[in-house]
């Protein structure tokens, strides 16, 4: 189902219709001339009319103006059959044939689709094509299909558009033939038009074509991918909507995900979005956190949970945290009381107010979920605001261990200035406790400055020392960090692994994928199970790549089912695609090992996709498909590698004396030079002939000239 247009804001409305994508226009005019506008749209569509140039789209913006002027009007627009059949022989009036053919009623739209096709309505000029395919894909049949196929062959690509979205309708069955060439235009629109197409006969080709506009570095190619990515099931998409959301932080590309997710809300999906949100930042983080608040609602309307809104993200906060301390003490190895203490030390999970900020950048909502008022509260008493705190550092060394951990704890941002010296001072004196506290004082107010102080202490004997300092340094200096992550994520004692790990999700999703990229490329195996282990508990977004390449090369059978397992937990077409390339490449000592992988990860897909497939089916798929793959290798290999044959050989093989003496500047060279292409070497020897010949005539043409000028 597409976006409704009237849930867009009038700039998104306005650049959709004054944008790149014709298809995308046409669909919004569609669906506006198919109901009463309201006068803010029919003024965004004055806007666009002065801006558009295109002819084709200038002219349907004209039209639906002029229909939107008889529908606030409350004035009915309708033509009889003859006046149509006139308008048809009159092609000096082909704004009123547009209207006409817009508004023709159901019950005469028989009668009217003859009169169209006797007009040879594709012979007509090209702004109006556009509405007549509109009218087909309503009223027409598979008789309209030869006229349809003549336009798609048109050098307007809106008209090839709008011709392949009514074929897609009315002949599906002999379109296959038409879209594969067009999946390779250079025109975006029109390929996209063909990817939505070419589903029917190759889900995961289609998919791949895709992708690629999805995660274009051109936002109106990202616009129209999420477009037609609504025509999809959405089981294939969620997960890659999912990575879109994390990568891109455009207001209007998240609202387009939030539309579309909120449409096909389940109740997977919230934990989903929470649990890749906690390495976002900032507004993107806030943008995020509106698309979570929305879905929420959605399955509130449809009555998928049986809590409230806010109850159920309450509910939904808590169970992640339990899910990420679950996984930090599997990936650790430590027993629940050995990393309890590791985990009071650190912060909530993602420092996020109970309340997720309301969808404001998508959606004007009020933001109190429960209501937007309540009845005030009489006789509320408000208490005393507590004494300000005074730092005495004149007693400091008469507290007790714990008294000072909490005289540290109360200290502000402006003691720490102000107390500098002392501080530092401190930190020469003390260990323990006491010292763990100093170092996360510094950690809270110090700079950049203060990142070698911090560093020193990574050698502590005391643990307490230890996972103050890496606290503290993820906040001053996480690059430095990150290269003794992993030491720190292997030691002995559980509690620095635990706070190692848990610190290691909350840094940058950049330094996290180089980090994990490095553990899962090691040559240590030790390492790549770390990897492994800790991949699980970021966004598989971040990882999807290092994973698949380590998946390629892996050698032990243990970190082959740990690697199936996180992807498994993550599973779509092209994920499955990959896993079975590295199947089919991998040695033959493991081919067991790696064929349980492909299995795990088709069963999990056939689930997330409602049984759209069998596991049976999607394994036959991207087998057929690997085949495809090998047969285009063999055939590129082949071309490149049989060129034509003669001196003629040189030039028709693609050597040419340039490309010679770039090789070897010499004769000598040449002729000891090795190429394994037989046809090369031909060639080659036939210039050295060459030249040698011109040499020998050369040499004749001179001792003759010789002797006549000498007379001997």
């Amino acid at each position: 189902m597409a976006i409704s247009k009237s849930e867009l804001g009038a700039q998104d409305l306005l650049a959709s219709l004054t944008g790149d994508n014709g298809m995308l226009a046409l669909d919004i005019l569609e669906e506006i001339d198919n109901r009463t506008p309201t006068r803010a749209e029919v003024q965004v569509l004055k806007e666009a009319f002065s801006i558009v140039r295109n002819p084709v789209l200038s002219f349907q913006l004209k039209k639906s103006l002029r229909l939107a002027a008889f529908k606030l009007k409350n004035t009915h627009f309708k033509v009889s059959l003859d006046g149509m059949e006139k308008l048809l022989k009159d092609t000096s009036r082909l704004e009123d044939l547009a209207l006409a053919i817009t508004t023709v009623e159901p019950v005469e739209a028989f009668l009217a689709a003859d009169m169209v096709r006797q007009a040879q309505w594709q012979n007509f000029p090209a702004e109006i094509l556009p509405c007549f395919c509109s009218f087909l894909r309503r009223h027409g049949n598979i008789q309209d299909s030869q006229a349809l196929q003549e336009l798609t062959r048109h050098p307007d690509s809106t008209v090839i558009t709008a011709a392949l979205s009514t074929l897609e309708k009315i002949d599906p069955e002999n379109l296959q033939s038409i879209i594969i060439p067009l999946l390779d235009s250079p025109q975006t629109v029109v390929k996209a038009q063909a990817v939505q197409a070419f589903y029917r006969w190759n889900r995961h080709q289609a998919l791949q074509h895709l992708l690629k506009l999805l995660f274009s570095k051109n936002e109106q190619d990202i616009v129209l991918a999420l477009h037609h990515a609504t025509y999809f099931p959405y089981p294939e998409l969620e997960s890659h909507l999912i990575r879109l959301m994390t990568e891109v932080a455009s207001p209007p590309i998240l609202m387009r995900i939030s539309q579309i997710m909120k449409a096909n809300a389940n109740i997977d999906l919230p934990f989903r979005i929470f649990w890749v949100n906690r390495s976002l930042e900032g507004q993107h983080q806030s943008l995020v956190k509106g698309i979570l608040l929305g879905v929420v609602r959605a399955l509130a309307d449809k009555k998928l949970i049986d809590v409230s809104a806010q109850n159920y993200l309450n509910q939904l906060k808590n169970r992640v945290r339990q899910a990420e301390l679950e996984l930090i003490r599997k990936s650790c190895k430590v027993e629940e009381t050995e990393g309890e203490e590791a985990t009071n030390l650190l912060p909530s999970l993602d420092q996020a107010p109970e309340t997720p900020p309301a969808e404001v950048p998508i959606n004007n909502e009020p933001e109190n979920l429960e209501t937007a008022s309540r009845e005030p509260v009489l006789n509320v008493v408000i208490p005393e605001k507590p004494p300000e705190f005074v730092p005495d550092f004149d007693k400091y060394p008469n507290l007790s261990e714990q008294e000072k951990v909490q005289f540290l704890t109360r200290l502000t941002a402006v003691h720490f200035k102000q107390f500098k010296s002392k501080i530092d001072k401190l930190l020469e004196e003390s260990q323990g406790k006491e010292l763990a506290g100093l170092i996360s004082l510094l950690g809270k107010f110090a700079g950049a400055e203060s990142a070698e102080m911090i560093k020193k202490h990574f050698k502590n004997d005391n643990p307490d020392v230890i996972c103050a300092a890496i606290k503290a340094a993820v906040k001053i200096d996480p690059e430095t960090l990150c290269l003794y992550l992993p030491q720190f994520m292997q030691d002995k004692n559980g509690k620095i692994r635990m706070t190692a790990t848990r610190t290691f999700v909350s840094i940058d999703r950049e330094s996290i994928k180089g980090l994990l990229t490095g553990l899962l490329s090691s040559s240590n195996v030790k390492q790549r199970i770390l990897g492994v282990s800790t991949s699980m508990l970021v966004d598989f977004n971040i990882v999807r790549q290092p994973l698949l390449n380590c998946l390629a090369k892996e050698t032990s059978v243990e970190l082959l089912e740990k690697i199936g397992m996180v992807l498994a937990a993550n599973p779509d077409r092209e994920l499955l695609y990959e896993t079975y390339k590295s199947y089919r490449i991998c040695r033959a000592s493991m081919k067991a090992e790696f064929k349980q992988v492909v299995d795990k990860v088709a069963d999990k897909l056939s689930i997330v996709l409602n049984k759209i497939n069998t596991v049976e089916e999607l394994l036959a798929q991207v087998e057929k498909d690997y085949s495809l793959e090998l047969q285009d290798q063999k055939k590129r290999s082949e071309q490149s590698s049989h060129p034509q044959d003669s001196a003629a050989e040189a030039s028709e093989v693609g050597v040419t004396i340039e490309q010679l003496n770039r090789e070897d500047h010499t004769i000598q060279g040449i002729l000891t030079s090795k190429n394994p292409d037989v046809k090369v070497t031909r060639a080659k020897a036939t210039i050295i002939i060459w030249i040698l010949v011109a040499i020998a005539w050369g040499g004749a043409i001179s001792v003759i000239a010789l002797k006549l000028l000498t007379g001997e």
